[in-house]
């Protein structure tokens, strides 16, 4: 099996039709999840990595946040989970997470989390003898910059990071028809897809 793990950019959020979108374009099933943590994206490619052959990781922007509660909580439009919420616009829910993000979160240690489950999940596809690539949707590239002499990037295989480390699916997708919440449409996960295809 050929899998694609991501966010909304990998799921097709805001296309008619999803069969569209850059997964299903290169032969990849497609599991990406709209709103959508690095920990979620970790934990499916752990989950898939055992019957995978192909995987692309496309990782979300580091600043996302992934809790748990004992209610039921919707999330991102039509999506709800049992007990799970997946922060992103609309965390404006949540009053005192809204205090939590705002005063008690820090950005380096967010980008050193994803950073170690990048390195972490690339030495566990290579155990299980998955052939992965990674990409960036967005975010994680200006993070790459801005912290470049991070130590946990010496040990990251950018030889398979395509687009690393200014470049990933916001570049690609550049001055190509997006829906109203930003996402792109067809012709972007066209680019999306040429992009990715020569790596694979």
């Amino acid at each position: 099996m050929k899998a694609a793990v991501g966010d909304s950019f990998t799921y097709g959020e805001e296309l008619e039709d999803r069969s569209n979108a850059w997964p299903t374009l290169l032969g990849y099933e497609n599991h990406g999840l709209p709103g959508a943590s690095n920990e979620y994206i970790f934990r499916t490619a752990i989950e898939l990595a055992t019957t995978c052959t192909h995987m692309i990781v496309a990782w979300s922007e580091c600043t996302r946040h992934e809790i748990y509660t004992h209610q039921p909580v919707t999330v991102h439009r039509h999506k709800q989970f049992q007990g799970l919420i997946q922060t992103n616009s609309r965390w404006t829910e949540l009053p005192w997470f809204r205090e939590l993000y705002a005063n008690y979160t820090q950005e380096e240690h967010q980008f050193t989390r994803t950073l170690t489950y990048m390195v972490a999940l690339q030495a566990y596809l290579d155990i299980n003898n998955v052939d992965w690539r990674y990409c960036s949707a967005f975010s994680n590239q200006q993070m790459f910059l801005k912290y470049s002499t991070h130590p946990l990037l010496s040990r990251l295989d950018t030889e398979r990071f395509i687009g690393y480390p200014s470049q990933g699916m916001v570049e690609w997708a550049y001055k190509t028809p997006h829906g109203p919440g930003g996402h792109p449409l067809e012709y972007g996960h066209q680019r999306i897809a040429d992009a990715i295809q020569p790596h694979i």
